[in-house]
């Protein structure tokens, strides 16, 4: 009754709490990555408030420096990404009309013919005509564009006051969720000793011990993650912004960038990060390369692939380790319902979360068996403490002569003679 009145109760409260539950995810991830830093400094004897506020003062100066120093760099990026949109319309309608034109009436499957000559003629013709010309607007409908053009600015000047009092207010919306969630993550960071010393004084007496290592392996799962994900994210974009900086892919960085961010969404990051490289390849082509953009877009492609395979089989074992070892099929529907639920926040810690999952239900598990509930990761990590260790010899000092006499004797004559010189002893 005890836990259902609880799980009822965490309902509830998660319930209620719904609006700031990102922000204090956000929180809880940037004081869990910056709590290994502070306890360093703590065991340095620095105190903890100190090195925390020094830290944090850090962490704003960086964020506040970054954009003033990178953004310009993104412009220029930005600027060799231009694409000429009706260019290219014109030369993907041209490919597509030569395509269309170039088919056979007939094919031939297993020496059967089929006439396909009927289809063929009204692709053509739709292809060549219509298609053509719709991609275009008429003179008309620039007519009714600059119509509604004018009727929307109307109203846009008519209702400025209150686009203004939106955007101020969605601006200090903004920053006061930002201040949120930097006093809080603080505050975490901070306090994270009490944090964890009352998450495990709220278990039983008899159970502190287990939950203790219950949360050491919980704690190992969600600090290989976030570890191993910044040390892929980082590891990434900088390989994949020196291949194609070698390929002088244009907007080299910009992709990069992007690798590197979209790889924190597990197994579908790489895919998403691969497709706006391939467009881009597509349709302005490499000035180094003597070769057309389709096979520019196939070896961005082999770039892409061999990257993602050297990333699973070198960097993935060795970096993230088995703390998520979840079978790919499992990754893809967690993802799926964690970006249906949590939107892009969702996908990112679906991994972690189906692992910590597993590890409380196996507790469960062997609890309900009577078994001993085992945990993994941390003995793996005890085992790898004890790298070093010594080896103590004891030696046996040479017994006195009285000691050795007593050998000699028979317990009962060693017990008469040490009975008599106790009782000399008490006489004199």
């Amino acid at each position: 009754m005890v836990v259902v009145v609880l799980l009822v109760g965490a309902a509830l409260l998660f319930w209620i709490s719904r609006p700031v539950m990102p922000l204090l995810v956000i929180a809880a991830m940037v004081s869990y990555l910056l709590n290994p830093i502070v306890d360093t400094f703590e065991r340095l004897r620095i105190p903890r408030s100190l090195s925390t506020i020094v830290l944090y003062l850090f962490l704003l100066i960086t964020i506040i420096l970054t954009p003033i120093l990178v953004v310009p760099v993104l412009i220029k990026q930005l600027g060799e990404l231009f694409i000429d949109v009706p260019t290219v319309t014109l030369e993907f309608l041209r490919f597509l009309q030569g395509s269309v034109a170039s088919l056979p009436p007939a094919v031939e499957i297993l020496g059967f013919q089929f006439d396909i000559s009927g289809p063929v003629l009204q692709l053509q013709s739709t292809v060549s005509g219509q298609a053509a010309v719709s991609i275009f607007p008429s003179a008309a409908q620039i007519l009714d564009y600059f119509n509604r053009l004018l009727i929307t600015t109307t109203n846009v000047v008519g209702n400025t006051a209150l686009i203004g009092i939106n955007v101020v207010g969605g601006l200090f919306s903004v920053l006061l969720s930002l201040l949120f969630l930097f006093f809080l993550s603080l505050y975490m960071t901070k306090d994270a000793p009490r944090i964890r010393a009352y998450v495990e004084g709220i278990f039983p007496v008899s159970y502190q011990s287990e939950a203790a290592l219950l949360l050491q392996e919980l704690g190992r799962i969600w600090q290989s993650f976030f570890r191993g994900q910044i040390i892929l994210s980082i590891t990434v974009g900088v390989v994949t912004y020196l291949a194609l900086s070698f390929l002088n892919m244009p907007g080299a960085l910009i992709l990069a960038i992007l690798a590197g961010a979209l790889e924190l969404v597990p197994n579908i990051g790489p895919i998403l990060a691969m497709i706006p490289a391939v467009i881009v390849a597509l349709i302005q082509g490499s000035d180094t390369l003597a070769i057309s953009n389709f096979n520019f877009g196939l070896l961005t492609v082999g770039v892409y692939f061999v990257i993602q395979q050297l990333e699973n089989q070198l960097l993935v074992p060795r970096i993230i380790g088995t703390s998520v070892n979840l079978h790919p099929i499992v990754v893809l529907c967690g993802v799926v319902v964690g970006a249906s639920v949590g939107g892009i926040l969702g996908a990112m810690l679906a991994a972690p979360t189906i692992a910590s999952a597993r590890v409380i239900v196996r507790y469960i598990y062997a609890k309900l068996l009577d078994q001993l509930p085992t945990y993994p990761l941390v003995e793996a990590a005890q085992r790898r403490k004890r790298t070093s260790f010594y080896r103590r010899v004891i030696r046996a000092r040479p017994a006195p002569a009285e000691e050795t006499a007593d050998d000699e004797n028979t317990p009962s004559e060693v017990l008469a003679r040490r009975s008599s010189e106790l009782g000399q002893t008490t006489a004199g």
